[in-house]
């Protein structure tokens, strides 16, 4: 019979500070294609022959597999654990962005470009992770730091881009994803499988005798016939559809910040404020430096508050944000909205990835994050191709517009959403 309780047992500092370090890092690296890929787009697009419109489908299609391996990854967590696809996406990180580097023509890069998607399962399967391990008191605070990992990821690259790509030598920032086999090594040798996602996995493990009506002791609160059922089922079951549902459009909308910002800033500030890409490349720094500062932020927040008040106030502001983006400015105009989109458009993750793992229980934890994860991410197939087909023809004020309106009708979507009180076991959460 299961325990009525579903308490964290006690984690050693000196693990969890291991296990935030490395999570970090490696959402750091996951950041390095994706951001590689705007920060270099307008170089990208000259050397291959392609215009806008036609880079903006290339990376369409690389969120195309983001999707597709996020809602591949979810059920395998939960089969298979958190660690193994931690490091699986590492690995896959290595071998696709890495490879990006020695393209020499559109079909090249098009079918490595689709390949590299599956870098930013990184951040999910990693946040499960720390998620899992985290005492209740400073899980928002964890969280916020490990996801403040990509951002740190934007600051780095956007450095290193600042410094190489005025002379033309963009294939550098790609040969940087190479380190992340390095640590996928790191965390194999390191890391454990969390106690509460072992016991889950252990309780799929004995389904026939579940289903015969023995039942398995475990430390922690499990519905052992549910856990056995087909995860999707599971998030999709009366008790988790509403929360699966309104996290997925919200995640889905907002994330076209995402698409206009962080995926084609760099040529929208080229071709529309007429700057010089080195600036424009520091503009994207200033972004992801003020984005470190509101995810930690946040994520220290969301351990006194809900989580979901936070996401809702944050993305209003940042979408206004987004909004300003139409009015024409100079250099310090375009870093003071960089900078403001960074704290709140991209700072409220800091608590969104706490949040998901609150929304789910440890049996579906894995399914259902990764799918709201891969609807968030499915906002980015759409978002660079129309954005990119709208700058091309040359209606640029256009696109912060849209895409302002996006983000706030997205966010108001979570007025519909599960108000989670902070300071909770996660099972007591959603058991």
């Amino acid at each position: 019979m299961v325990e009525p309780s579903g308490q964290s047992e006690t984690v050693s500092r000196s693990y969890l500070t291991l296990l935030v370090t490395l999570v970090t890092i490696g959402v750091l690296m996951s950041a390095f294609d994706s951001v590689a890929r705007n920060d270099a787009l307008p170089l990208i697009l000259k050397y291959l022959h392609m215009s806008v419109a036609e880079g903006g489908l290339v990376l369409s299609g690389g969120f195309v597999a983001t999707t597709l391996s996020n809602l591949a990854i979810g059920p395998l967590m939960d089969r298979f654990g958190r660690k193994n696809l931690f490091i699986a996406a590492l690995v896959a990180t290595a071998l696709t962005s890495g490879f990006t580097a020695f393209v020499t023509n559109v079909v090249e890069y098009a079918v490595i470009g689709f390949l590299a998607g599956v870098c930013l399962s990184v951040i999910g399967t990693g946040n499960v992770l720390v998620a899992e391990e985290a005492p209740r008191h400073i899980r928002g605070m964890l969280q916020g730091i490990v996801t403040a990992g990509f951002p740190m990821g934007t600051v780095v690259i956007g450095l290193v881009g600042s410094l190489v790509l005025p002379s033309g030598h963009w294939r550098i920032l790609f040969l940087l994803s190479f380190s992340s086999i390095l640590l996928a090594l790191v965390v194999a040798l390191t890391l454990r499988e969390p106690p509460r996602s072992a016991e889950a996995l252990q309780v799929k493990r004995h389904r026939r005798d579940i289903e015969r009506g023995q039942t398995i002791q475990t430390r922690y609160s499990i519905d052992e016939h549910k856990a056995v059922r087909q995860e999707f089922w599971q998030i999709f079951a009366p008790d988790l559809r509403r929360q699966t549902i309104t996290t997925s459009l919200f995640g889905f909308l907002v994330n076209f910040s995402v698409g206009f910002v962080i995926v084609l800033g760099v040529t929208f500030m080229v071709y529309y404020d007429h700057i010089g890409i080195g600036i424009a490349s520091l503009a994207l720094l200033v972004e992801g430096a003020a984005t470190i500062v509101g995810e930690i932020v946040v994520g220290l927040l969301a351990d006194r508050w809900v989580s979901r008040n936070i996401l809702i106030l944050w993305n209003i502001i940042g979408g206004i944000a987004v909004g300003l983006f139409a009015v024409h400015g100079g250099e310090g105009w375009l870093f003071f909205i960089m900078a403001l989109f960074g704290f709140f458009g991209q700072g409220y993750q800091g608590t969104w990835w706490r949040y998901l793992n609150d929304s789910f229980p440890t049996r579906a934890r894995g399914t259902g994050s990764s799918f709201v994860t891969g609807i968030y991410f499915f906002g980015l197939v759409f978002a660079p191709s129309i954005f990119g087909a709208v700058m091309t023809s040359g209606h640029y004020a256009l696109v912060p517009v849209i895409c302002a309106a996006i983000v706030i009708v997205g966010t108001l979507v979570l007025l519909f959403a599960r108000k989670i009180e902070p300071q909770k076991d996660l099972e007591d959460i959603a058991s």
